[in-house]
């Protein structure tokens, strides 16, 4: 199974398709099976060669206990170990929700190893203020019930799934370690993402559901990067704009092929 060390840390990684090099992302307590599940990889693979990392933390990556395992900058050292071991060179990034915060973090850290940013369901937001810290708490005490109460509030986003999928789903969501999801809902983190995006250069794509409630913090995230646009879509809310890969992959495909 192909690993990369990174920082101490083992990351799984898988890479399918041809074509330009895209990098793909998940949210929290998800892993890189989400975008197969959800069939991103079947339509994307066809242009890209894809590279898809389960975060730190989760999937079949090491998962530490340590919240300062957590830190923004060591996810984004993590997928630049993954392209520094395929020996890729700038390819396109997608990541959803928390691969959204990676995204951003990418655009602080790491702008010059990528050649467009692709965020869905995720704005600027600082980890250490109080909205953050309260919305954060609520998925503290959520996890602190365990794996089952996790899984079945995630199942309920998730109704309507052929069940072959939803299967699929809940096996891999069984691979997560509440310890070391709550290890990384304990960070509070100041990065100055407002010193550092108005000056990012990168071709950037936002996305975000209109009834998600990160959307006009990613619209205004998207008017503060001068090579930016957001796109809004109409009537999902924030899982629902992950798992509707239909309405998402024509924006996606279509910005790739304008950024070059």
């Amino acid at each position: 199974m192909p690993y990369v060390e990174s920082d101490g840390i083992n990351i799984y990684y898988e890479v399918e398709g041809e074509g330009a090099p895209l990098m793909l992302l998940h949210g929290l307590a998800g892993s890189l099976n989400g975008f197969r599940n959800l069939g991103y990889t079947e339509k994307l693979s066809k242009e890209h060669q894809l590279i898809l990392i389960d975060a730190r933390g989760h999937g079949r990556s090491d998962k530490p206990h340590q919240p300062e395992a957590y830190r923004l900058k060591l996810f984004v050292n993590d997928t630049l170990a993954v392209l520094d071991e395929l020996g890729v060179e700038k390819p396109h990034f997608l990541g959803y929700s928390m691969g959204g915060m990676v995204g951003l973090g990418i655009g602080v850290y790491s702008p010059d190893r990528f050649s467009s940013l692709i965020i869905g369901g995720w704005g600027m937001r600082e980890r250490h203020t109080e909205m953050s810290i309260k919305f954060e708490q609520g998925l503290i005490e959520r996890f602190q019930k365990g794996i089952d109460a996790m899984w079945s509030v995630r199942a309920g986003s998730l109704q309507g799934l052929p069940s072959e999928v939803l299967s699929r789903m809940k096996e891999e969501f069984y691979l997560n370690d509440p310890e070391a999801l709550l290890a990384f809902l304990s960070v509070r983190e100041h990065v100055g993402f407002e010193d550092f995006l108005p000056s990012l250069e990168l071709p950037c794509l936002f996305y975000a559901g209109d009834e998600d409630f990160l959307h006009d913090g990613a619209k205004q995230t998207a008017e503060l990067i001068p090579n930016a646009r957001f796109v809004s879509l109409p009537g999902l809310d924030h899982m629902g704009a992950f798992r509707h890969s239909d309405k998402v992959l024509p924006h996606v495909l279509s910005f790739i092929k304008e950024a070059g």
